[in-house]
């Protein structure tokens, strides 16, 4: 098939157009190296697509809250936007529903938060970490170990699981001691409360509410351990002669001979003839007769209101915060009391 004359002229135009380029690339690869090529075109700033919310950061605070079961709570970072609980518990809940099952609900104080089996923990932890939007505040590893001990008892039956934990058993006969007044004025909760410490042998923290009766099943659980040898009680000076009355109330063998009340040095027991079946003292003088308290062999103490043994930087608070501790690690059994229990800080 012949071409006609315009194509022809306009193939040798194609031919020498080419020609021509590739003369300009091989004069460029041979250039000076001094010479700048042409800069590639720098890409902009992402646009954000209208309509689509951005995350922002929050805090998941997870927090053990049952023997067998730990929460995640949101808590908003300081300097970042708050995106609401609700919506920080949807990005957690698209995160580990795949894996175990997720329950918002309320908590005590009002907040929301999720909880979970202590069982599932690795596996929440590791869904959570995948969020780049997320600062955990994990569950001090220690504070797994102890959790996971107890965890082991809860249940039908209670399984003794630590060293000096008394049995089923062993706590209804520490409880045949209480006198009948005692054991009838107990209500259901206050001898599960009971009940709790003498599992524990004894060391444990009541924390009711005030009017809840601390104090009847503090007196009950030092009842049972009576008979191991002296009870000390430390408490706020003003409670001093509450503690006196109640103790006369319900244990009607012991007679204010038996029961001593400690206000000054003068009241010091290097002072007495015989040992009291039960001593009364205040922080501030347990501070001050440190030396004389501690040489004496406690079966069991008492702190009430026991939220004010805590480290601080005042020298008062933290003298009396050395004698409670120095006593407590002396002490077989020990009950602290509090309405209101807060974290050492």
């Amino acid at each position: 098939m012949e071409i006609t004359e315009e194509q022809r002229r306009r193939a040798e135009a194609n031919r020498l157009a080419a020609l021509e380029k590739r003369k300009r690339v091989a004069d460029l690869s041979n250039a000076d190296s001094w010479k700048l090529s042409k800069c590639p075109r720098l890409r902009g700033p992402a646009t954000v697509e209208p309509g689509v919310p951005q995350l922002s950061p929050f805090r998941a605070v997870l927090e053990v809250c049952s023997p067998d079961e730990f929460s995640v709570t949101p808590e908003p970072l300081e300097g970042c936007c708050f995106p609401g609980e609700a919506e920080c518990l949807r990005i957690i809940e698209n995160s580990v529903l795949s894996v175990v099952p997720f329950q918002p609900m309320l908590s005590q104080g009002g907040r929301m938060t999720s909880v979970f089996k202590l069982s599932e923990y690795d596996v929440v932890l590791r869904c959570i970490k995948k969020l780049a939007v997320v600062q955990l505040q994990e569950i001090p590893y220690t504070t797994r170990l102890v959790a996971e001990k107890f965890s082991q008892s809860v249940g039908i039956r209670w399984v003794p699981c630590m060293e000096g934990h008394y049995s089923e058993e062993q706590v209804d006969e520490l409880l045949q001691k209480l006198p009948k007044s005692l054991r009838d004025a107990l209500l259901p909760f206050q001898i599960e409360g009971v009940r709790f410490a003498l599992r524990r042998g004894g060391r444990c923290l009541i924390a009711d509410e005030m009017g809840l009766g601390k104090t009847i099943q503090a007196i009950s659980v030092a009842c049972c351990f009576s008979d191991e040898g002296p009870i000390l009680i430390v408490c706020p000076a003003v409670l001093r002669h509450s503690w006196a009355e109640e103790l006369e109330h319900w244990l009607p063998t012991l007679v204010p001979k038996d029961i001593h009340l400690v206000f000054g040095h003068q009241d010091s027991l290097d002072y007495l003839e015989r040992h009291p079946k039960v001593v009364v003292i205040s922080y501030k003088m347990l501070s001050r007769l440190r030396k004389t308290m501690s040489e004496r062999n406690w079966s069991l103490m008492i702190v009430d209101e026991s939220h004010n043994v805590r480290c601080t930087k005042k020298h008062i608070e933290s003298e009396e915060t050395k004698s409670i501790l120095e006593l407590a690690t002396k002490v077989k059994h020990i009950i602290l009391l509090s309405g209101t229990p807060s974290l050492s800080r």
